[in-house]
């Protein structure tokens, strides 16, 4: 079963990329550079309530990019 967090991501990437992505795809095959990360970056913190720091440039999938997601959910909140 595909988590809640994981499917928001995926609808997210498919509404602004045009596809649906595997979770083994290269966010940068799906088409996010640069800029589109830190629109990703912004959206995820409004969506999810996270923060998201500097170490999410080491994301290079979008399983990675849910996983990181996931991890932030789980933190306590400061």
């Amino acid at each position: 079963m595909i988590s809640t967090v994981a499917e928001k991501i995926l609808k997210r990437l498919e509404a602004k990329f045009g596809h649906r992505p595997q979770r083994d795809d290269p966010l940068a095959f799906i088409g996010v550079d640069s800029i589109g990360m830190a629109e990703l970056t912004v959206e995820l913190e409004k969506e999810f309530g996270v923060r998201v720091e500097d170490d999410i440039l080491a994301v290079e999938t979008v399983g990675e990019l849910i996983e990181y997601v996931e991890m932030r959910l789980k933190e306590p909140n400061d």
